[in-house]
């Protein structure tokens, strides 16, 4: 975005790291599974709605806003240019702006811009363009402390919708999927972006790394083109790769790994389904094993928003996003559907304590109660207009979200 351990039998698993408050520093936020144990929401009032703090124009593509130390920073393209921005997260003002020339444009006509949240940490905020720009730039002073191009020393494709992953910044390095014929997962240094590490090609896709730990060792786990891969984030070393791939050519991955303690959740649509993974408490081999709990289709059949968890249990869009998807509630432990709501479009969710926080992609805010038993809707509003695809960020109590033309901050934790 402090480590918790957590003694699993007979080795020591390590949760992920939780930041201040104030803090969603990267993908999927300071626990990397899109879930906050310490805001709060109050609901308005009936009749009420929250309270819009700032907006302000944006350019195109699809990268969520973070929050670092009371500043919000995004990535956008104006033009043939992309921008870094950092912002005052009282007020929306430009502190900063990264501009440099991008010209990329989308084969399908899905929008132009970038796809990948930053991600920040010892001061730099590393970027990924859709055009496969990757930059290391100083929060500080927003100048560049290091740039690559992965098209052209990797051969990374283009893909069906450009170059996605968002960075997984662990210690002193920061991890891409880059994919190709070439490579699959790279890892950088996070002061120079001199190469450290690459895998072997798996294909790229649209999923995000994350990080595991466990045994003393820091793994980043990704759900590459052709299935579920381990590395050992430090040695470079593969650990662990099972297959877990559509059968359909024209099909992507684009959910990230959802990490429940010991336990990856693993989801795309495309006659693929889901399947749950648990890390092998009792280690017989010199590598780590995942051993597959269930793999089911039809159960929550994620496309591209990663799903949340509280306890045993999942919530999550089931279908694809242009075939009226559903909100689900599946048990953990065996797939097991405990709910269903009626379609309300696309969108995007996050967990803050007992609420899951929905984003439609028509621009709707929805809050449900995050309950096994059945969806109650606590709460309804239209916060941006038509086309919010983008994730969003949730932070101290306030919201940041995008559309194509503008960035909102909105409060959720006081009501009026």
């Amino acid at each position: 975005m402090f480590f918790i351990f957590v003694l699993m039998g007979s080795f020591l698993l390590v949760s992920i790291p939780q930041l201040m408050a104030e803090n969603w520093s990267n993908w999927l936020g300071a626990n990397y599974n899109g879930s906050s144990e310490n805001n709060t929401i109050s609901l308005p009032p009936e009749g009420k709605e929250f309270g819009i703090k700032w907006k302000i124009a944006v350019g195109s593509g699809w990268s969520a806003p973070i929050i670092h130390e009371r500043s919000v920073y995004f990535h956008d393209q104006v033009g043939e240019n992309e921008i870094v921005h950092r912002l005052n997260i009282d007020s929306g003002a430009e502190i900063w702006q990264h501009s440099y020339f991008s010209g990329y444009q989308d084969s399908f006509g899905m929008g132009n811009g970038p796809r990948s949240t930053p991600s920040i940490s010892r001061g730099l905020i590393a970027t990924h363009g859709a055009q496969g720009i990757i930059y290391g730039i100083d929060i500080t002073t927003g100048k560049p402390i290091w740039v690559r191009d992965l098209k052209k020393d990797f051969q990374s494709p283009k893909g069906f919708f450009g170059r996605c992953s968002s960075p997984l910044i662990v210690g002193d390095r920061v991890i891409f999927d880059v994919g190709g014929n070439t490579v699959g997962i790279v890892a950088f240094s996070l002061t120079s972006g001199k190469t450290l590490w690459s895998s072997k090609p798996y294909g790229n896709d649209y999923s995000s790394s994350l990080p595991f730990f466990a045994n003393g060792k820091s793994f980043s786990l990704s759900f590459m083109r052709k299935g579920f891969l381990a590395m050992d984030i430090y040695a470079g070393s593969e650990e662990f790769f099972t297959p877990f791939r559509s059968p359909i050519n024209a099909s992507v991955n684009a959910t990230s790994p959802l990490i429940i303690g010991n336990r990856v959740f693993l989801s795309s649509c495309y006659d693929l389904g889901a399947g749950l993974w648990q890390y092998q408490e009792e280690i017989k081999t010199e590598n780590p094993q995942f051993k597959k709990l269930w793999h089911k289709k039809g159960i929550l059949d994620c496309h591209y928003s990663t799903p949340v968890a509280l306890g045993e249990y999942i919530y999550g869009f089931h279908g694809r996003q242009e075939r009226s998807p559903v909100i689900r509630c599946i048990r953990l432990e065996d797939g097991a559907i405990m709910w269903q709501a009626p379609s309300i479009g696309a969108g995007n969710l996050i967990r803050v304590r007992d609420k899951i926080v929905v984003l439609l992609e028509s621009g709707e805010l929805v809050i449900l109660k995050a309950s096994s038993k059945s969806c109650d809707i606590l709460f309804r509003q239209q916060i941006l207009g038509s086309e919010s695809r983008a994730h969003f960020s949730f932070a101290d109590g306030f919201l940041f979200a995008r559309d194509k033309r503008r960035l909102i901050c909105l409060q959720l934790n006081k009501t009026d």
